[in-house]
């Protein structure tokens, strides 16, 4: 069998990894921000409170990337609309987010179907 290099690249994976820490952690940033409580937060995120008490303290997601994203205007601007969108919603696909997020940081190194 011939040694190959190719190997299966599932984008979703490596931004839950990479970019979905920072991008949750700005969400809940923002949404202290506006007045939730850490369990509300917790409620419309998904999240335990415990989750959003680390990403709070700066235990999660304290990295280089959501330095980045947090200084970016734009992409703060649209984390806003998102925590607004998780009240009128049951469900909120955050992926439009996560590309913008990979757009800005620099991380365009593979396809994904929200890429724009």
């Amino acid at each position: 069998m011939k040694n190959d290099s190719r190997k299966l690249v599932i984008p979703c994976e490596t931004a839950m990894r990479d970019v979905i820490p920072a991008i949750k952690a700005l969400l809940v940033k923002e949404l202290v921000n506006q007045g939730e409580s850490q369990s509300r937060a917790a409620s419309l995120l998904g999240l335990t409170p415990a989750e959003v008490s680390y990403y709070l303290k700066g235990k999660r997601a304290e990295g280089e990337y959501k330095a980045i994203l947090e200084k970016d205007e734009e992409f703060m601007e649209m984390v806003r609309h998102y925590t607004n969108k998780l009240h009128e919603a049951d469900q909120v696909n955050i992926c439009p987010l996560c590309s913008l997020a990979r757009k800005k940081l620099g991380i365009m190194d593979y396809s994904c179907p929200y890429d724009w």
